[in-house]
């Protein structure tokens, strides 16, 4: 049903236990009668020994309504009696032919109809009301050069929504609210309902349940232009208490030309009982998806939660090779990673959540009367909890009194941590970032290794308290330092896509992690490959003010215009946004209604403003059950976000994985057949990470220690002080052994252990030297390492002292592909020059070197 808010603007729905009727259709007749407001009704008195004649009384009135010429209006009502009811709608006064059911649809209205007033005569048989008068408006059309393909939701306020930034893929009754549909918008300003026409979906009016009912998101178009992915979860509640099993899974619609037939088609051999999310087309037309499958099927860890709320999150980037029907995993992630997009260059884009620290429902549970019920299984394929000894065969204090492990990885996030350096500052660290992976899985990294130095974010204090070289002061070079204060550590950039116009452009949405609707303000960036990160700056082009009041409780300013998301750089050179006028935080007093509209700049002020509606709105009548007695209504309104532009667009070239120059020239010089090695590394589902001198690091992070020496060998100590002898890389590797409920609630969440044999890598723990620090490997005298790894999950590391002692510690989770040769020229890597002018290593790594020669007497 097509239709709008009305009188120009957003129009906010009510939600309130309702029955009502289908709608239908039909044209607008010219009306003659009356345009004044009629209210009330009448009331016939029985003449005879009174029975009380049945009230009607109207809980939703119609609207007012909005939309561009050549589109549909759709207006309701919804009222209640105790005998059944009938309906007559009137324009202008005058009853129109056929329109008898609870909605209206006035079809393709033009100019001529604007002004014109609709209200309905809701009777029983004994009494009668009319509802009050609704205008339409109807606007000339904003053209666009090409079609927009969106979709439409229910506007919600679940944890688990799908507008929301983090564990979006819920399907709870209240999260994913069926009534959405997939809609194409013509450059003329007609709307096509794709789904509807494919046979998909639940009229306005009726209850959103059953086999028809539907969710949709994220469309993502064929380099041809002719067919897209999208995802869509299928079915709804019927009746009071019921809860439906339903996921979100991946289709393909074709058709999408003026005059085609609509056809949706389910695509085969995706995980079929999991979250199949924000799908998109291969390079080579395979399909890319972000899934919550669980890592190497292991059943027994689903879902995977987050590292922040502990809630159900997915598990990373899958690919679906369409040939052969075979499902693997590119990137794991812990906490999730969102939006996924193919760059022209062939890069995977996707938002990360990097939330790396320490469990902090268990440090609820133990120092703050939490009831989480903390626990640990004896492992990632056993059902079984397990309560370890407080203290290991060396006296080490491993576990709390209830047997539950304390972290050893990063530092310490609460103060009563008994396993804390009392010389370490307290350690949480929260995040959201655009990465990059190659299609097979390999090179996962920021964006150009471009991270919060650069951007802003998360702040870390210098890592040793009594060392006063070490701060949490940001860099004063590099071009973003102006827009760097304003990216807050609870926030980041998502729905990241490149400029149609300008590649290498990247265009997304900067949020807060709650209450926005992964909302906010619209920024810009370039980073073609090979940029640096030190030149990279954002643009802002709606206004930041928005951020001065994060929580949305101070007075409105006249510089925030309201909400922004999905930004859209357009063939035109325009910017299509979702937006909604709301300035505060989405809740049930401030709810976000998204439309979709062009940026203009804003006559008042520098910034850009959203322009008119390209649509006039989509009101739809939206029933559905919950535990309550009646059904719950929406009327007004549907979200309108997701868009994409229906055109080609050159299909990128895949980027593969390689190996270094200079660790090539290693291999060749040890004799070693590159093939030969990675063959035999995808055979053990391995990776080998190199690095070429860990005692250099970039110029920009001063939190932690790069006054740096390995004992007997190479040193970097750019500034007087306290210098920090390292000696061991230790490795770590996200295990899915931690569990809340007492061990009755479902999920896991990682735990950082040292990398270490399983049933999918079996031979790890025998590449590492023995006696020592657990999964850690030697620094060479150069200043090198050289790790055999585990592929395919999340892995992070710290450099160690002689003793083991912590020195500097990685922030975030990154994986490896299998057969993957990856090359870290230092420690966090470096953008132009280290503290003391020092530029990227070049150095062979003797590391390399010798584990080659290890590897080729035992392969």
């Amino acid at each position: 049903m097509l239709a709008a808010c009305g009188g120009g603007g957003t129009t906010t729905g009510t939600e309130t236990p309702s029955s009502g009727g289908s709608g239908t259709g039909g044209t607008i007749p010219a009306g003659t009668g009356s345009t004044g407001s009629t209210t009330g009704g009448t009331t016939t008195t029985p003449t005879t020994p009174t029975v009380p004649a049945a009230t009607v009384t109207i809980t939703a009135q119609p609207i007012n309504v909005s939309t561009s010429a050549g589109g549909d209006a759709s207006f309701s009502v919804s009222a209640s009696s105790t005998d059944s009811l009938s309906y007559q709608w009137l324009r202008d006064g005058v009853a129109i032919a056929g329109a008898t059911a609870s909605t209206f649809v006035a079809k393709a209205v033009q100019s001529a109809d604007s002004g014109a007033k609709f209200s309905v005569v809701v009777k029983t048989a004994a009494t009668s009301v009319t509802s009050s008068q609704a205008a339409l408006t109807v606007t000339m059309a904003s053209m666009t050069a090409y079609p927009i393909m969106f979709v439409t939701s229910v506007p919600a306020l679940g944890f688990a929504n799908q507008m929301n930034t983090f564990g979006n893929h819920g399907s709870g009754v209240t999260d994913a609210i069926a009534g959405g549909d997939l809609y194409v918008r013509y450059p003329d300003g007609t709307l096509r309902n794709l789904t509807k026409e494919a046979g998909w979906g639940v009229d306005s009016g009726g209850i959103q349940g059953g086999a028809k009912a539907i969710s949709v998101r994220q469309p993502a178009m064929h380099w041809d232009g002719k067919k897209a992915l999208f995802s869509m979860m299928v079915g709804g509640a019927t009746a009071r208490y019921q809860v439906p099993t339903r996921n979100w899974q991946m289709y393909e619609v074709t058709g999408l030309g003026k005059g085609e037939k609509a056809v949706i088609t389910k695509v085969a051999n995706q995980p079929a009982t999991y979250n199949n999310i924000s799908p998109i087309y291969g390079s080579d037309d395979n399909v890319l998806f972000i899934s919550d499958a669980p890592l190497f099927g292991m059943t027994a860890t689903y879902p995977q939660l987050d590292e922040y709320e502990a809630v159900a999150t997915n598990t990373g980037v899958w690919k679906l090779n369409v040939s052969t029907g075979k499902v693997t995993q590119l990137e794991h992630s812990p906490s999730g990673v969102f939006d996924l997009f193919l760059d022209s260059y062939g890069r995977v884009l996707f938002t990360k959540w990097d939330h790396l620290k320490r469990d902090q429902e268990a440090d609820i549970d133990r120092y703050q009367g939490g009831v989480y019920g903390t626990i640990d299984y004896e492992s990632e394929t056993s059902t079984k909890t397990k309560a370890y000894p407080r203290k290991d065969a060396s006296g080490k204090l491993i576990a709390d009194t209830k047997g539950v492990l304390y972290d050893v990885f990063p530092e310490a996030r609460h103060l009563q941590d008994p396993t804390r350096d009392p010389n370490e500052p307290l350690h949480d660290y929260n995040q959201f970032m655009l990465w990059q992976v190659n299609e097979d899985g390999s090179d996962e990294e920021t964006i150009n290794h471009v991270g919060r130095h650069e951007f802003g974010g998360s702040y870390n204090a210098g890592v040793f308290l009594n060392d006063p070289n070490l701060s949490d002061a940001f860099p004063s070079f590099g071009a973003n330092v102006s827009m760097r204060g304003t990216f807050r550590p609870d926030a980041g950039m998502f729905q990241m896509r490149e400029d149609i116009n300008r590649p290498g452009t990247y265009l997304g949405t900067y949020s807060m992690e709650f209450a926005r609707q992964t909302s906010g303000r619209i920024v810009e960036f370039s980073m073609p490959p090979g940029k640096n990160p030190e030149d990279v700056a954002v643009t802002d082009y709606t206004n930041a003010t928005l951020d001065a009041d994060p929580y949305g409780s101070a007075a409105r300013l006249a510089t925030m215009t309201g909400h922004y998301r999905n930004p859209l750089r357009l063939t035109d050179d325009s910017i299509l946004v979702s937006h909604t006028p709301e300035y505060r935080v989405n809740n049930a007093n401030s709810p976000y209604r998204f439309l979709l509209k062009k940026l203009v700049p804003n006559p008042f002020g520098k910034d850009m403003i959203a322009g008119p509606s390209l649509t006039g709105g989509i009101v739809k009548n939206i029933l559905y059950w919950t535990d309550e007695a009646t059904p719950r209504q929406y009327l007004g309104p549907l979200n309108e976000h997701d868009s994409v532009e229906v055109r080609s667009r050159p299909r990128p070239v895949s980027r593969k994985m390689t190996v270094a120059d200079v660790e090539k020239k290693v291999l060749t010089e040890e004799g070693v057949n590159e093939t030969e090695l990675r063959t035999w590394l995808q055979s053990k589902n391995l990776a080998l990470i190199v690095t070429r001198n860990v005692t250099t690091r970039d110029r920009a992070d001063v939190s932690q220690p790069y006054n740096l020496r390995v004992p007997g060998g190479v040193q970097n100590v750019p500034k007087s002080g306290a210098v920090y002898d390292i000696a061991g890389l230790q490795i770590f590797q996200g295990d899915l052994t931690r569990g809340y409920g007492n061990g009755a609630a479902k999920g896991r969440r990682v735990y950082a252990r040292p990398v270490h044999n399983s049933t999918v890598h079996t031979d790890v723990e025998s590449w590492y030297p023995t006696g020592g620090q657990p999964g850690t490997v030697q620094i060479g005298k150069d200043g090198s390492t050289a790790a055999f790894v585990p592929a395919g999950r999340a892995l992070s590391w710290q450099l160690t002292s002689p003793t083991g002692k912590p020195v500097v510690r990685e922030r975030i989770w990154v994986s490896f592909a299998p057969g993957e040769i990856r090359t870290c020229a230092s420690c966090h890597g470096i953008n132009k020059q280290t503290i003391n002018g020092l530029t990227e290593p070049k150095n062979p790594p003797e590391a390399l070197r010798d584990l080659m020669r290890t590897w080729k007497t035992r392969k």
